[in-house]
This record gives C-alpha cells, sequence and structure tokens, in this order.
C-alpha cells in the first residue's frame, strides 16, 4: 500500500489548483454583466477561463448571479462548470463562498491543493500570469499568491486549501481582504510586469486605448 507521501510532483491532492470565476455583479456602470462583455473579440469571461485552463486549473467554476442565465450558457459553451448564486447581491464575498463550497464538498481527499480566485472584471491579465502564479504556487501550495505590479497587489490570487476551508466557513460580513489581513504571514507575493492585474473594467472608456 502506498503511503500518503508517495504521490508525485503533479498529484492533484498535492499540487492541483482548482479556478473560481467570480462573475455574479450586474455590471450597472457598463450595463450587463461583465462576463459577456466583449473585449478584442471574445467575451470576458472567455478570456479569464482560457487564461486559468492554460495554467491547468482544473476544475473551473464560474459563480453567476445576475443574468445567470447568459452566463451560464457561456460557461458551458466554454467547457466548465457554472454554479449559481441565488444572493449575489448580498455583495461578491457570497459568489466566493459559493464557490468554495463546491470544492470543500468534495471531502479532504477530492479537494485540490489550493484555488485560484479570478475576477471577471479583471479580463485583461494575460496568459502568462496565470501561468506563473500557478507555477510559483506548487513550488509553495502552504502559502496564499498574490501578483503584484510596482509593489501594488492585484487578481488573481491563489489561496491554499486551509484558506479555502477558513472561507467556507466564515460568517456573513466577511470579505477575503479580511481573511487574508488575518493570514498575512502566509503571503507570498510574486512580481509580474503586468498592469492588467490592477485594472478592473467598469466602463467601456477602461477599455480604450487597450492592446489585445
Amino acid at each position: 500500500m502506498s503511503s500518503k507521501n508517495s504521490k508525485g510532483p503533479g498529484s492533484p491532492s498535492r499540487t492541483g489548483v482548482a479556478g473560481i470565476i467570480l462573475a455574479a455583479g450586474e455590471g450597472r456602470r457598463i450595463g450587463g454583466n461583465k462576463a459577456l462583455l466583449a473585449i478584442g473579440g471574445v467575451t470576458s469571461l472567455d478570456r479569464v477561463t482560457n487564461c486559468m485552463l492554460s495554467a491547468g486549473c482544473s476544475p473551473v467554476t464560474v459563480v453567476g448571479g445576475a443574468q445567470a442565465e447568459s452566463v451560464r450558457q457561456e460557461a458551458l459553451r466554454l467547457g466548465v462548470q457554472f454554479a449559481l448564486n441565488s444572493e449575489w447581491k448580498n455583495g461578491q464575498f457570497s459568489s466566493l463562498k459559493r464557490g468554495v463550497l463546491l470544492l470543500s464538498g468534495s471531502g479532504a481527499r477530492g479537494m485540490p491543493a489550493g484555488a485560484m480566485i479570478a475576477l471577471v472584471d479583471l479580463p485583461l491579465v494575460r496568459r502568462e500570469t496565470y501561468q506563473i502564479l500557478v507555477g510559483t504556487f506548487r513550488k509553495f501550495p502552504e502559502r496564499i499568491v498574490i501578483p503584484t505590479y510596482h509593489d501594488r497587489r492585484g487578481h488573481p490570487i491563489i489561496v491554499p486549501r486551509e484558506i479555502v476551508k477558513r472561507i467556507a466557513s466564515s460568517p456573513h460580513g466577511m470579505t477575503l481582504r479580511d481573511i487574508i489581513k488575518k493570514h498575512d504571514h502566509l503571503v507570498l507575493e510574486q512580481a509580474v510586469d503586468d498592469t492588467g492585474i490592477l485594472k478592473d473594467i467598469d466602463t467601456e472608456i477602461d477599455l480604450k486605448g487597450t492592446q489585445f
């Protein structure tokens, strides 16, 4: 019988990274859910999803709320899971909890080593950045990996299994920032040459002058 420490470096239980894409907001300032926003010929959700998949994230789950059916159809077209957050109006953390509860509900043996959390609001993050972050996490699977650009923290981030569990059990009113602050000793900042980690798309003006 093999021991629990005998698994290779590519074992999902040791180094696997799931993906959670938060895409529940109604996007009032831009006229609709940002997941469906056309950017460079594809949707914002398409860009974020494919970046996650290119980095080896599995499974990838899209958490939707506003315009849920359209977002669900786009997620299915992209070949990833969809989870409905019926409480999306309670804020982004409610969507994050919905996503992590799916992971924690699979049981300890089925949970990946960590989860990459991405916002569909930031679709301009480079594919290479996703790959760098996953590579860093696989070297340090107990850490919270956060990208930085000129010392400014951005998204997406990767949290280890233990933090996934803490998110799942956190009370309403908590935020991801609160949880990270409590575990700041686990944070590993990964510098990247990518302004996209900071660029939240709120209006059409935010897209002007952007190179795709």
